[in-house]
């Protein structure tokens, strides 16, 4: 590729990388196209968002599933829905219960989603895997050898997630959930 057209800049080049790619884009893959440094990769979004922001544009760019891409601003949903007509939700209750039991407890088996949901999950674990959101990552060392179930970069991305460690331990939800009823227990007294 000719790097030498010095009517384009690195931001404009970036932008243009990530406006074009269906997916989001990894810094890495920036760094070998667009020959900007990784460090400089969240200064050239920051930037880019600031001029975003500045213009009142109805788009941004958000670092998703390890890339980053572009999106309209969620302010613009209702009209966006509107427009196109909003998306049904594809998850079952028993499905969305299944999928974040994996998110939070990954690689979790079968047996452990089974015992937290009280009733069998082969259902909504077939499903998961069929859609793209769950994947089998290995075996379990005990009894029975049990798959091991993980979420994967399709999951990251329809949620909005960047990374694993974005999503909340197991820990961090039950100290959520027992301040919330703390404070609803204060309110009632």
């Amino acid at each position: 590729m000719d790097e030498s057209n010095s009517d384009i800049n690195q931001l404009s080049l970036v932008e243009a990388l990530i406006f074009s790619s269906p997916d989001p884009v990894p810094a890495a893959k920036l760094l070998k196209i667009a020959g900007i440094s990784k460090e400089n990769v969240p200064e050239a979004v920051k930037t880019l968002n600031e001029f975003y922001e500045n213009s009142n544009r109805a788009f941004e760019i958000r670092e998703i599933g390890g890339g980053y891409g572009i999106y309209i601003r969620k302010e613009f949903t209702p009209w966006i829905e509107e427009l196109i007509g909003a998306k049904e939700n594809n998850f079952s209750k028993p499905m969305f219960e299944t999928l974040a039991i994996v998110a939070v407890k990954q690689p979790v088996t079968k047996p452990v989603i089974d015992k937290i949901r009280n009733v069998n999950s082969s259902a909504p674990i077939a499903q998961l895997l069929k859609m793209g959101f769950v994947t089998i990552k290995g075996r379990d060392e005990g009894p029975g050898k049990a798959f091991l179930y993980t979420t994967t970069q399709k999951f990251l991305e329809t949620f909005g997630l960047n990374a694993l460690s974005d999503i909340p331990t197991f820990e961090e939800l039950q100290k959520m959930f027992d301040g919330n009823d703390s404070e609803r227990n204060a309110k009632i007294e």
